[in-house]
């Protein structure tokens, strides 16, 4: 099948009956088709997971050339993710 000009294969998901209806539900408020809401839930997962690499990359990149990152830049780095939604907020 071809979407947008792009080869897409059909992939068998298993979902439980709960989860499926939920996805169901959010890709009908979204206006959209379950496929497209799973297809872009999957991109932005990607894509959160790609920031996160690219963040710990130049971190590990700096600490080589200048050492350990201090503790107050450490914890607004998280409060940034988690603000961004990259990260689940920490509990206290």
């Amino acid at each position: 099948m071809l979407v947008g000009m792009v080869r897409t294969a059909s992939t068998p998901l298993y979902l439980g009956d709960n989860l499926r209806a939920r996805a169901e539900d959010a890709a009908r408020s979204a206006g959209t088709s379950l496929s497209a809401w799973v297809r872009e839930a999957i991109v932005e997962r990607l894509d959160r997971q790609a920031v996160i690499a690219d963040g710990l990359a130049a971190a590990r990149e700096w600490e080589a050339e200048h050492g350990p990152l201090p503790q107050n830049i450490l914890d607004e780095a998280q409060r940034e993710l988690e603000d961004a939604g990259i990260l689940p907020r920490r509990t206290a």
